[in-house]
C-alpha cells in the first residue's frame, strides 16, 4: 500500500511536512534542548531493541534510565563501520521488525568494504523538514521549482532508494513533472541534452559532475540550462571547482552534507551566507580524536553522528563516516538561523588525507591549492585535476587541460611550475611533487573521481594540520 494513502503513515508525514522546517526558528534555545533530549531518549530506547546495540549497551552496563538527555550521550558506546558490516543483515533491526516495509541502502564501497543498512518510510517522514529547510534557505519554492538530481541510481544506492521508497509514491505532494533523475555516469552530452530540455531551477550532483557540466556549458551547450542554484554533495568541493562552475552557470553553489547512514535529511547545509548549519534538531554531532576522545569545539576532529529521527536501522554515535570537521559554537547567522556550525565545511575523509614524512596530515581540501594559482594567472584552462599520493615521499598532481584554451593565456609550463612550487612549499623538503598532464582521470566505483587518492594509510600519531 502507498504509505501516503495510509493514515497511520500519512498523518505523521503531513505534520512533519508542515511544521518541522521552521522548528529551529520558532523554538527558543531551551525548547530546542528539551526537544533534542526527548529525541535522544526515544532513539536510545529504540536502539536498545536492536541486537547490535543491545549487545554493546549490555557489555557497557548501560541501562535505559542512564540516558536522560544529550548531556548523557558520552555514556553511549560508539558504533563503527565494521560493526554495521559484521552485524548485517540480521542484527541491525529490532527482532521481529517487518522487513517487507524496509529497503536496503548501501554505500558505494569506493573506500573499502560496502556498508548496507535498512531504511523505511519513517526515516523520510522524520527527516522531510530538514530538506524543506534547505529549500527555504535557497529561496526556492519546493512545489513549483524544477529539480534535477544527477546521481547514482544503481540498485540499493541512496538516490535510487529515495526515489523508489519515497518520491515515486509522493505524487500527491511532489509533482512528477517537476523532477528529473539522471545517472551521473551517462555520457555527459546526453545529460546536457536532457537538462536543456527540462530547464531546471535547481540541480543537485557531485562536484566532479558539475565541473564536467560547466565545461560543456562554457563550450556553448545547454542554452536553456539556467538554474537559480546548484546543490553539491558526495565529496569535497574545493574553491577552483566552485569558481569554475559558478562562472559557467551564473548562479551560486551550495554544499550539503549527507550520507547513506544519515539518509532522510542532510546533516548540515550551506546557507546563502556561506555558513554550514548543522540540522541539530535531526542529528547530534560530535568530534573525536584518534584515541576516540572528545575534541573541544573549534578544533578539527572526526565526526560522530547520532540520527534523532526514524526507525529501521538506528544510527547512534556512529564513527564510520570518518570525515574531518571543525564543530564551532552555536552561531547567529545573518540568514536568521541559530545553530551549531561546521567551520569551513567538511574537509573529506581521513583515508583521503595527504600524509607527510614529518608527521603532518592534510585533509584533502587543505592540500589542494590550484584556486589561488589559476586565479592569479587569470586562467581556467585546467579542466580537471587530482592529487595522488604514491608514497610518503612522492605525490603526483594529475591535470587535464582544456584543448580549446591550451594556447590562450599563460603557458602550460608556467602553470605546472606554479602548481609544483606551491605544493612543494606546503609538503616541505623530502617530498617530490610531480605535475603531470593526463587525458583522463577515471571515476571510482559508484562515484566520480575523488579530489585526493592516498596510497598511504594515516596511522595513529600523525598530526592534523589546522589551516
Amino acid at each position: 500500500m502507498n504509505p501516503f494513502l495510509n493514515p497511520g503513515t500519512a498523518l505523521p508525514f503531513l505534520k512533519n511536512f508542515l511544521f518541522d522546517a521552521s522548528r529551529v526558528r520558532r523554538y527558543s534555545s531551551e525548547k530546542i534542548k528539551k526537544y533534542r533530549d526527548k529525541a535522544l531518549r526515544r532513539t536510545f530506547r529504540y536502539a536498545e531493541t536492536v541486537p547490535l546495540y543491545h549487545q554493546k549497551y549490555e557489555a557497557a552496563g548501560l541501562r535505559l534510565q542512564d540516558v536522560s538527555g544529550i548531556q548523557d550521550v558520552a555514556k553511549i558506546p560508539f558504533v563503527s563501520k565494521p560493526d554495521l558490516v559484521q552485524h548485517f543483515p540480521n542484527d541491525i533491526l529490532p527482532c521481529g521488525y517487518n522487513k517487507q516495509n524496509t529497503r536496503i541502502v548501501s554505500t558505494s564501497g569506493s573506500t573499502g568494504k560496502q556498508v548496507s543498512i535498512y531504511t523505511d518510510f519513517s526515516v523520510f517522514t522524520g527527516g522531510i523538514g530538514a530538506t524543506l529547510r534547505m529549500f527555504d534557505q535557497l529561496h526556492l519554492n519546493w512545489r513549483t521549482s524544477r529539480l534535477a538530481n544527477i546521481g547514482n541510481f544503481n540498485p540499493n544506492m541512496a538516490d535510487s532508494t529515495v526515489e523508489n521508497l519515497f518520491y515515486s509514491k509522493a505524487s500527491l505532494v511532489y509533482r512528477k513533472d517537476k523532477r528529473i533523475m539522471l545517472n551521473a555516469f551517462l555520457p555527459m552530452k546526453e545529460i546536457i541534452t536532457q537538462l536543456d530540455r527540462f530547464k531546471p531551477d535547481l540541480m543537485y550532483s557531485y562536484p566532479a559532475t558539475f565541473f564536467q557540466l560547466a565545461y560543456y556549458k562554457r563550450k556553448g551547450y545547454g542554452e536553456h540550462i539556467t538554474p537559480k542554484a546548484l546543490v553539491v554533495g558526495g565529496s569535497v568541493l574545493e574553491q577552483y571547482t566552485r569558481s569554475y562552475v559558478e562562472e559557467a552557470f551564473g548562479c551560486k553553489m551550495y554544499n550539503t552534507y549527507e550520507s547513506v547512514e544519515s539518509l532522510g535529511a542532510p546533516i548540515a547545509f550551506e546557507c546563502d551566507e556561506g555558513t554550514w548549519h548543522v540540522n541539530y534538531d535531526y542529528f547530534h554531532v560530535e568530534t573525536i580524536d584518534e584515541d576516540r576522545e572528545p575534541v573541544e569545539k573549534g578544533k578539527r576532529g572526526h565526526i560522530v553522528v547520532t540520527r534523532l529521527y526514524g526507525k529501521a536501522t538506528p544510527i547512534v554515535r556512529y564513527t564510520g563516516m570518518d570525515d574531518w570537521i571543525v564543530l564551532a559554537e552555536d552561531n547567529d547567522c545573518p540568514c536568521g538561523l541559530h545553530t551549531p556550525v561546521l567551520k569551513d565545511g567538511v574537509e573529506g575523509r581521513r583515508s583521503d588525507s595527504v600524509v607527510l614524512p614529518d608527521g603532518r596530515l592534510f585533509p584533502a581540501a587543505s592540500f589542494a591549492s590550484l584556486y589561488s594559482i589559476l586565479n592569479d594567472l587569470k586562467t581556467r584552462k585546467v579542466k580537471q585535476f587530482q592529487i595522488v599520493q604514491k608514497t610518503l615521499h612522492e605525490i603526483d598532481i594529475l591535470v587535464i587541460i582544456d584543448e580549446d584554451l591550451r594556447t590562450v593565456g599563460p603557458s602550460i609550463d608556467l602553470i605546472f611550475e606554479k602548481i609544483k612550487e606551491i605544493h612543494s612549499k606546503k609538503a616541505g623538503p623530502g617530498v617530490q611533487i610531480n605535475v603531470k598532464e593526463v587525458q583522463d582521470i577515471p571515476s571510482q566505483k559508484g562515484k566520480p573521481a575523488p579530489l585526493v587518492i592516498s596510497l598511504i594509510k594515516p596511522e595513529k600519531g600523525y598530526k592534523v594540520i589546522d589551516e
